[in-house]
C-alpha cells in the first residue's frame, strides 16, 4: 500500500517539476517576483499534457501503454532544462529580478491569514479527495470509464457508436454514449492509474485537487508578474479559490470541467500579460494551452476562437479597426441566417470533409431561437451561492473600466498604447459575454439555464479569466502608478 501511495505520488510530482523547470529554462536569466508560483502552477498543467501527449506517441507506436518510458522522457528533459537555467543564471550579469519594497508589518500578517485560511481550505478538500468514492455522473459514464478500459488491456482501447461496437467480433471497440468526447481528461487519469499499476480511485481524483492548486498558484504568480503586491495578489486568488463551485469540481472529481477551466483560464491571463508587455514567452503559453482546449471538451474549439478578435486588435494596425468590425459582423450575418434557417449538415450540401468537422466539433444541428433566460442568469450570478459575490465585482469592474478609459480618453500622448491595451483586454472580456449571452439566450442551450445545469458549469470555464481580468482594472501594471495610468 505504501508503494502504491508513493507511485501515485509520483504521477503528481513528475509533472509539476517537469513542467516547472521546462518554464525556468525557458524563462531566461532571473526569475522575477511571483515566478515561482507561477511556474508551478502552469509547470503542473503543462507537464500533465505532455504526458498524455506522450501516452498516444506510445500508443501510436504499439507499444504497451506504461508510466516509466514517459516519465524518464521528462524526466531528462526537465534534467536539461535544469543545466540551462543554471548556466543562463551563472553567465547572467544580474538578477533580473523585479523585487517590491517590504510591505509594512499589517500587510504580511493579512497576508499570512489569507495563506493560512486557503491551506486549511485546501486540506480539506484533500481529505474529501482521499475519502469519497468517484461520484460524478459524468465520470461514471465517460470519463473514468475509458481508462479503467485502457488500463486493463494496455492500449487506448477504441470507443464508438452502438452500431459499430454491436458489429464488432474482435473484441476490442467499446462503446459509451458520449465516444465522441475528446479523450485528454481520461488520458489524464490514466497517467496516475499507470504510475501506481492499478485503480485506486483516491488517488487517481487527487489530480483533480492538484490541478485547482495550480489554478491557483498560476493565478497568484502571475498577478505578481503583472504587478500586484503580495497581498493585492494573495487576495485575488483567495477569491478564486474560495468560489463554492470551483471546491466543489476538486472535491468531487471526475467532471473535465475542472481541466479546461484551468487550461484557459491560464491561457487567457498569459494572453492579458502578452497583450500588455509583448512578452513573447506569455504569449507562447497561451498559444500552447489555448491550442489544448479542444482536446479537453469539445465546447474548446469555440472558445479557442474567442481569443481571435482581441488578437487581431492587438496585432493590427488601428486604421484596420474598422474592416476588423466588418469581418465580425459579416460571420455573425452568417451565423444568424444559419441559424435562423435551422442548420442541418446532412442536409445543406456541405462537403462530407466539412460535415465531419462539424460532427466532431457537435456541431449537427442549430436553429437560433430566443431564450428568456434573464431570471436564471441573474439568479446563478447574483444571488445564488456558487459564485458568492463574484458577479458583484465584475459589476463594478466594468464600470472601474469605464472610467479608465473615459480618463484615458481624455490624454493624448504617451496614453495611447494603454488605451489600446485596456481596450483590448476588455474586447477579450466582452468576446467571453457574447459567446455565453448567444449560447444561454439564442440557441435551444437556453434551457440549460432554467434548470440551473451546464449554465454555471460555463460560467466556471470563464471565472479565472473574468477575474484576472478584474485584477488588471483595478491594479496598475508594473512600470505604471495609477496614478499615472490614466495620464
Amino acid at each position: 500500500m505504501t508503494m502504491t501511495v508513493v507511485l501515485g505520488g509520483l504521477a503528481l510530482l513528475v509533472p509539476l517539476l517537469c513542467g516547472a523547470l521546462w518554464l525556468r529554462a525557458g524563462w531566461g536569466r532571473g526569475a522575477p517576483s511571483g515566478f515561482w508560483a507561477m511556474a508551478l502552477g502552469y509547470g503542473y498543467i503543462l507537464g500533465v499534457l505532455a504526458a498524455t501527449v506522450l501516452l498516444r506517441l506510445l500508443d501510436a507506436l504499439t507499444l504497451p501503454l506504461n508510466f516509466a518510458i514517459p516519465a524518464l522522457l521528462m524526466a531528462g528533459t526537465a534534467m536539461g532544462s535544469a543545466w540551462w537555467a543554471w548556466r543562463t543564471a551563472r553567465d547572467s550579469t544580474g538578477t533580473g529580478r523585479i523585487d517590491d519594497e517590504a510591505p509594512p508589518p499589517w500587510q504580511r500578517w493579512l497576508w499570512i491569514a489569507l495563506l493560512a485560511w486557503l491551506t486549511i481550505r485546501m486540506i480539506t478538500l484533500a481529505l474529501e479527495v482521499i475519502w469519497l468514492p468517484l461520484f460524478p455522473w459524468d465520470a461514471w459514464s465517460t470519463w473514468m470509464v475509458r481508462p479503467q478500459a485502457w488500463l486493463a488491456a494496455r492500449q487506448l482501447l477504441a470507443f464508438q457508436d452502438a452500431r459499430t461496437w454491436l458489429n464488432d467480433a474482435s473484441g476490442q471497440v467499446y462503446h459509451i454514449e458520449a465516444w465522441r468526447y475528446p479523450l485528454t481528461v481520461s488520458l489524464i487519469a490514466l497517467w496516475s492509474a499507470l504510475a501506481s499499476g492499478q485503480w485506486q480511485e483516491n488517488l487517481v481524483n487527487l489530480s483533480w485537487w492538484v490541478c485547482g492548486l495550480a489554478l491557483g498558484l498560476g493565478f497568484y504568480g502571475q498577478a505578481r508578474l503583472w504587478g500586484a503586491k503580495p497581498l493585492q495578489a494573495m487576495t485575488f486568488a483567495w477569491l478564486l479559490l474560495t468560489l463554492p463551485l470551483l471546491d466543489v469540481h476538486m472535491a468531487l472529481a471526475g467532471y473535465a470541467d475542472l481541466w479546461l477551466t484551468a487550461v484557459f483560464g491560464l491561457a487567457a491571463m498569459a494572453f492579458m500579460q502578452w497583450i500588455r508587455f509583448r512578452d513573447r514567452r506569455q504569449g507562447v503559453l497561451a498559444l500552447l494551452l489555448a491550442l489544448f482546449c479542444p482536446s479537453i471538451k469539445q465546447e474548446g474549439w469555440v472558445w479557442v476562437a474567442l481569443f481571435v478578435p482581441a488578437l487581431l486588435a492587438a496585432v493590427l494596425p488601428k486604421r484596420y479597426g474598422l474592416g476588423l468590425v466588418g469581418l465580425l459582423a459579416l460571420l455573425l450575418c452568417g451565423g444568424l441566417i444559419l441559424g435562423l434557417g435551422g442548420f442541418d449538415h446532412a442536409s445543406s450540401g456541405v462537403s462530407p470533409t466539412i460535415a465531419d468537422i462539424l460532427q466532431t466539433l457537435g456541431i449537427s444541428h442549430f436553429r437560433l431561437v430566443y431564450w428568456d433566460s434573464g431570471q436564471p442568469v441573474i439568479e446563478s450570478l447574483l444571488i445564488l451561492d456558487n459564485w458568492h459575490l463574484l458577479g458583484y465585482l465584475i459589476l463594478v469592474a466594468l464600470l472601474g473600466v469605464g472610467g479608465l478609459l473615459a480618463r484615458q480618453a481624455t490624454h493624448a500622448g504617451g496614453s495611447e498604447g494603454q488605451r489600446r491595451d485596456l481596450w483590448t483586454t476588455t474586447l477579450f472580456v466582452l468576446s467571453l459575454a457574447t459567446a455565453f449571452f448567444g449560447l444561454f439566450f439564442l440557441t435551444e442551450a437556453g434551457r440549460w439555464a432554467e434548470d440551473f445545469t451546464s449554465i454555471n458549469r460555463i460560467i466556471l470555464h470563464f471565472v479565472p479569466a473574468l477575474l484576472f481580468w478584474t485584477l488588471t482594472v483595478f491594479v496598475a501594471p508594473r512600470g505604471l502608478t495609477r496614478e499615472t495610468r490614466a495620464d
